[in-house]
C-alpha cells in the first residue's frame, strides 16, 4: 500500500493526512519556504552534535533519511533558506545577512549597517530579496539581490515590513506590513497591486499575480491578480507563518495557541478549512509545503521535524450530508455566513440532489443577506458610503440576481452620489478647490453617468487653475520663481492651457535659470554657471545679459585652464 497521491485539481479537496514520517535534531533551524521538495525529500540545517557553531544543510529522503550535503560556521541564524539543489542557502540574523554557495561564506550589503526584518530565497536559489530597516529603525526598504551578492535593486517601502515572500522563480515579491499593507511587486522594482487590511500581517506567501496569501487580523485571506480580497478565513491563535502550493490550491497555516501547543491548518481554494493537526507538546517554528501539495513538513521547538503526506478527493461529495450540515451551522453560529454559504455551495456542486444542502444554502444566504444589510445601515449612517457597497456587494457576486440586494445598493449609490457632489459643492464656496475635486471625483466614481458630477468637477477644475495661475503671477513679482514654475504648472495640469500660462512659465525658466547663474558666477563657480546661461539662450536665443555672461564665464574658465597647467609645469 502507497501514500503517494497525485496533483490535486481545483475539485479536490484534503480527504486525509497521514505523518510519512518523523525525526528528531535538536536546536533545528525552522524550515525555509520552499524546504519540502517535489520528489517528497526534505531540505533542513542541522546543528553539529559535537561543534559549536557548526551546522549541515541536510537531506531527508521520503523514508527520513538524512545525507549532509554543506557544512558551514556562522553565528546562530535567526532564518534559514535554501535552494532546492542544497548547493546554496542564505541566512539572517538580526543585523547581518550571510550568502553561502560553493562552499563560499559571504555578506550581503557589507558596506551598509542595517537590521533586517526578513528574508525569502526563491526556489531556484539564485535571486533572493530582503527587508531591512536603518538602526534607528526609521526607513524600511526592500533588497532584491543574487546569491553572488550583488545588489540588482532597492525599494523604499513607506511603511514598517513585517514579512516578505518571492515565489518559486523569483518573479515576483510580496510585502506585508505591520500596519495591515500588502504589496506585490516584480523583479523589475514595479509595484503590480496594493491591498489593505485594518490589522497587522504576520505572514505572507506568494506564487506570483494569481494568489498571494496573508495572515493577519485573526485569520488567513487571499488576493487575486487584482489586489482584490478572494477569501478571508478566520483561524484562532498566533498565525506565525503560511505557505502555498505551486498552483494556488491549497494553503496551510502554522498556528501557536499558547506556550506549549500549536496547530497546523489545512485551507481549500476557497478558504475553507479542510484538515487540522495539532502538536500539544512543543511550539511550532517553521512551515513548508511541496509544490504539488502533496507533502507538508513542519519543524517544533523540540527539535521535531515531521513531514505529512496529503491525500486528495472530492471531500465534499464523501463527507455524510449530517457533517456538512453539522459545519456550516457552526459557521453560522460563529457570525461567519460567507463561510457557510460557501461550504454548501460547494457541496451542492459536488451533491446537486442533496435538498438539505439546499434548504441550508437558502438559510445561509438569508442570514447573511440579514447581516450584510444591518452592515450597511450602520457603516452609511457613519458616513462610510464605501464599506455599506463593498458589504451588498460582497452578496451579489453570489448571488446577483437578487432584486432586494440589487435595489438597496442602487438607492445606496444614489445616496452616495448625492452626498458626494453635496460635499463638493460645499469645498467649492469654500474655495477648497483641492477637496471640491475629490468629491466630484467619488461621485463619478459611484455613477459614471453622473454628467452634474462632470460639469461641477469642469467648475471645480477652472477655479483651481485660476487660483494657481494668480499664484504664479503674485510669486512671479515676488521674485519666487521656482514657486511660480510650480504653480503655473498646476494651472496647466488643471485645464488652462493657451500662450498666456505657456509665456509665462517660459519667462519665470529663464529668470529662475539667469539667478541661479548669476549666483553661481558670483561664487567663481564658472563651470555650473555657463550651464545656467546656455539653458537660458535655449529658452530665449535673444537674451542680452546671457549672451554676454556667457562670454565671461568661457574667458574665465580659459584662464582657469591656463593657471592649471602653468602649475602642474611647476
Amino acid at each position: 500500500m502507497t501514500l503517494e497521491k497525485a496533483t490535486p485539481s481545483s475539485s479536490c479537496d484534503i480527504t486525509n493526512v497521514n505523518l510519512l514520517w518523523l525525526r528528531k535534531a535538536r536546536g533545528v533551524a525552522p524550515l525555509g519556504r520552499y524546504a519540502a521538495q517535489a520528489d517528497g525529500s526534505l531540505l533542513a540545517s542541522v546543528p553539529d552534535d559535537l561543534e559549536p557553531r557548526t551546522f549541515h544543510i541536510a537531506r531527508f529522503d521520503t523514508g527520513g533519511r538524512s545525507q549532509i550535503l554543506h557544512s558551514y560556521t556562522v553565528e546562530t541564524l535567526r532564518k534559514t533558506e535554501i535552494a532546492v539543489s542544497g548547493a546554496a542557502f542564505v541566512g539572517a540574523t538580526d543585523d547581518d545577512f550571510y550568502l553561502f554557495q560553493g562552499g563560499r561564506k559571504g555578506r550581503f550589503l557589507q558596506d551598509r549597517r542595517a537590521s533586517y526584518t526578513d528574508i525569502a530565497l526563491a526556489e531556484e536559489g539564485q535571486r533572493f530579496t530582503a527587508a531591512l530597516c536603518d538602526l534607528l529603525l526609521s526607513g524600511n526598504t526592500i533588497a532584491f539581490g543574487d546569491i553572488n551578492g550583488r545588489l540588482l535593486w532597492t525599494k523604499d517601502i513607506a511603511f514598517p515590513v513585517a514579512r516578505v515572500a518571492i515565489d518559486r522563480e523569483a518573479r515576483h515579491i510580496a510585502v506585508a506590513g505591520e500596519t495591515g499593507d500588502l504589496l506585490l511587486l516584480d523583479s523589475a522594482r514595479n509595484t503590480i497591486w496594493a491591498h489593505r487590511q485594518e490589522t497587522p500581517l504576520s505572514a505572507v506567501a506568494t506564487i506570483g499575480p494569481a494568489r498571494t496569501v496573508f495572515a493577519g487580523g485573526g485569520g488567513v485571506g487571499a488576493v487575486d491578480e487584482r489586489g482584490t480580497l478572494l477569501w478571508f478565513t478566520e483561524v484562532p491563535g498566533e498565525l506565525i507563518e503560511v505557505a502555498v502550493d505551486a498552483a494556488g490550491h491549497t494553503t496551510a497555516v502554522l498556528v501557536r495557541l499558547d506556550t506549549m501547543a500549536g496547530r497546523l491548518v489545512f485551507l481549500s481554494a476557497d478558504g475553507l478549512p479542510t484538515w487540522d493537526i495539532d502538536f500539544e507538546d512543543a511550539r511550532p517554528t517553521g512551515l513548508s509545503l511541496s509544490p504539488d501539495g502533496t507533502r507538508a513538513a513542519v519543524t517544533l521547538r523540540d527539535g521535531s521535524i515531521s513531514v505529512y503526506v496529503l491525500e486528495y478527493g472530492e471531500r465534499l461529495a464523501g463527507a455524510g450530508a449530517e457533517q456538512v450540515l453539522a459545519e456550516a451551522e457552526s459557521a453560522l453560529a460563529a457570525g461567519h455566513s460567507r463561510q457557510a454559504v460557501d461550504l454548501l455551495r460547494a457541496r451542492l456542486s459536488a451533491i446537486p440532489s442533496d435538498v438539505a444542502a439546499c434548504e441550508a444554502l437558502a438559510g445561509a444566504l438569508a442570514a447573511w443577506r440579514e447581516r450584510a444589510i444591518h452592515a450597511a445601515v450602520n457603516a452609511e449612517a457613519v458616513g462610510d458610503f464605501a464599506a455599506a457597497d463593498t458589504h451588498l456587494g460582497e452578496i451579489l457576486a453570489v448571488v446577483p440576481l437578487d432584486a432586494n440586494i440589487v435595489s438597496r445598493r442602487a438607492d445606496l449609490r444614489a445616496r452616495w452620489g448625492a452626498a458626494a457632489r453635496a460635499a463638493g459643492k460645499a469645498a467649492l464656496t469654500a474655495s477648497d478647490g483641492a477637496k471640491a475635486e475629490a468629491c466630484f471625483l467619488e461621485s463619478i466614481e459611484v455613477d459614471p453617468l453622473d454628467n452634474e458630477a462632470r460639469e461641477e468637477l469642469a467648475h471645480a477644475r477652472s477655479a483651481a487653475s485660476a487660483g494657481a495661475l494668480a499664484r504664479g503671477k503674485e510669486r512671479m513679482a515676488a521674485g519666487d520663481f521656482t514657486g511660480t514654475i510650480a504653480a503655473l504648472t498646476e494651472a496647466q495640469t488643471r485645464g488652462t492651457p493657451g500662450p498666456e500660462v505657456a509665456a509665462l512659465l517660459k519667462q519665470a525658466r529663464v529668470r529662475e535659470s539667469l539667478a541661479l547663474g548669476n549666483d553661481l558666477y558670483q561664487n567663481r563657480q564658472y563651470a555650473a554657471a555657463l550651464f545656467q546661461f546656455k539653458k537660458v539662450l535655449r529658452l530665449d536665443p535673444g537674451n542680452v545679459e546671457a549672451l554676454q555672461k556667457v562670454n565671461y564665464a568661457q574667458n574665465f574658465l580659459q584662464d582657469t585652464q591656463l593657471n592649471d597647467r602653468f602649475t602642474r609645469l611647476e
